[in-house]
């Protein structure tokens, strides 16, 4: 998973769990075959905006999950930078939580043999939901032009 490695700052620590959760997120994002997994990283409730598409709650996160690849034969996320931001929670009960933002860029290749390639941005809020990380907020913006 060492592909999908991204540089962290130097003044904040970031939760080895965060970090290895991250890479392995992006490994699987790659991976058509790999559905099920990907949407196991979401909380039952997690909120999911890519673009101008928008889901709530598991059901609507695979769904929007199998449209991602309809059109895309293949995809590689290259991960440039993250930045960790730890907000204490409004109310106790709510427990950890931790929030980022990361950027890089994405080549996809599409079904019609098209090549694209994509500079984005993500803002993401993971919690503890049965002792496993869990999106509860994943937003994507995303630029893509043909190559």
């Amino acid at each position: 998973m060492t592909d999908y490695a991204t540089t962290y700052p130097t003044n904040v620590a970031v939760d080895e769990r965060v970090k290895e959760f991250i890479s392995a997120f992006y490994a699987i994002s790659d991976d058509p075959s790999k559905n099920s997994e990907w949407v196991d990283y979401f909380a039952p409730d997690a909120l999911l905006v890519m673009g101008d598409k928008r889901a709530r709650g598991i059901e609507e996160i695979q769904e929007l999950r199998e449209n991602m690849w309809e059109k895309v034969e293949s995809r590689k996320h290259k991960l440039d930078k993250m930045f960790p931001a730890a907000f204490e929670p409004s109310e106790p009960e709510h427990g950890w939580r931790f929030e980022y933002m990361l950027y890089g860029s994405v080549d996809l290749e599409l079904k019609s043999a098209q090549k694209v390639a994509g500079q984005w941005a993500a803002r993401a809020v993971l919690t503890n939901h049965e002792d496993k990380l869990k999106y509860t907020v994943y937003q994507v913006y995303i630029h893509t032009s043909p190559v």
